[in-house]
């Protein structure tokens, strides 16, 4: 049995990386291994989501946005985070573990306090790096430069595909290897829905970096060629007053469904028969393996090597920030029913090497070599 900590910025939202640690951490406890799941700051609204495994945060409230304001409680809510860290490393006693950092500020935080130990102390903790973005997207911003900087001393540095690994390494990783994100579950059916409706669904977060606004203009240039279909929108965000005074001015906006988020991803996707995914920016975005696990044909923008990895040659492909472009990939895709169907049924087979068991043996084995 190993202990194991998995980190992230936060572990109470429903937000992609969020939900990748709560599969790992529930399924490497049932492995037998002791699993904290760590969050940086508390979200709110918090949301519960299952797993038998212990959880801690670190900061006593949530972490506020820059300004000149909240510059000392930024200052010492990150002290306190540092400390608490420290402290739980520090309690763990002498046997050796992991710490599996799944976001750069986590990974921050986390090498503040192991700076904090002594070498001796220090060389029994092993840290395996997570970046759930593409390269692309990290070499767009300020999050390239803290990735190599934060994750220089990792152990192991874990990219989303092979594509952005070999990206990584020439950026100046060391150790970096590519590993997949888990399914959090796995159908016993595929997606099969009765009666004449179709349903279009976008599942995510409602951010700028989320494309819903290009989402909502293509289906304004499709509504009235295809009504039989909806459109459902599942998430919420920053943008979601925004986006429904958008719609609301465009042809269609009587057939989209918004809906809150889901702790039960599989329900929607199981009742959809077609999903979009109309980012901007993407890693290897959960929410397409699970769609085409269901068996169900994705749509999705060409914004990073980890979406073209996983749509492979069975879904379709849209340019990135053109909703004009997407609007005829989504009607080639609504409008032909086999190809939907033959596409549900070749992604839900390439999505095996995805399921849990499969990535979670992949993980004991990092596990093992980086502790040797």
């Amino acid at each position: 049995m190993t202990r194991v900590l998995v980190c992230a910025n936060n572990i109470d939202e429903l937000g992609g990386a969020q939900r990748v640690v709560h599969v790992l951490a529930d399924g490497l406890q049932r492995r037998e291994h002791q699993v904290t799941a760590v969050g940086i700051t508390p979200y709110k609204p918090a949301h519960s989501m299952p797993g038998d495994f212990e959880r801690r945060v670190l900061m006593p409230e949530v972490w506020p946005k820059k300004s000149p304001q909240t510059e000392r409680t930024r200052a010492n809510l990150r002290k306190t985070a540092v400390a608490q860290m420290l402290e739980l490393v520090r309690s763990i006693g002498d046997e050796p573990g992991v710490i599996i950092t799944a976001q750069v500020w986590s990974m921050e935080i986390v090498a503040d306090a192991l700076a904090m130990l002594t070498p001796q102390v220090r060389e029994r903790w092993k840290v395996i790096g997570q970046y759930h973005g593409s390269f692309a997207a990290a070499a767009s911003g300020r999050d390239l430069a803290r990735i190599v900087r934060s994750y220089r001393e990792a152990s192991v540095f874990t990219a989303l595909s092979y594509e952005d690994g070999a990206a990584f390494t020439r950026a100046g990783l060391r150790n970096v290897r590519s590993m997949a994100n888990p399914l959090a579950f796995w159908p016993p059916e595929p997606a099969r829905r009765p009666g004449p409706e179709r349903v279009l669904t976008y599942l995510g977060r409602l951010s700028p970096e989320k494309g819903v606004d290009l989402l909502i203009d293509a289906w304004s240039l499709l509504a009235d060629r295809y009504p039989q279909w909806r459109l459902r929108i599942v998430g919420d965000g920053p943008l979601a007053t925004e986006l429904r005074e958008q719609a609301a001015m465009l042809a269609g906006a009587e057939r989209i469904d918004w809906q809150d988020p889901t702790s039960d991803p599989a329900s929607v996707l199981l009742d959809s028969d077609l999903v979009a995914v109309p980012s901007r920016t993407e890693g290897l975005p959960l929410v397409v393996a699970e769609a085409q696990a269901c068996g169900v044909a994705v749509v999705a923008t060409d914004c990073s090597s980890g979406v073209r990895q996983l749509i492979g040659t069975w879904g379709r492909l849209a340019p990135r920030e053109d909703s004009r472009a997407l609007a005829g990939v989504l009607d080639a895709a609504m409008g032909d029913e086999q190809w939907r169907m033959d596409s549900g049924k070749r992604a839900r087979q390439e999505m095996e090497r995805y399921r849990l068991d499969a990535v979670l043996d992949s993980w004991e084995q990092l596990i093992a070599r980086v502790l040797l």
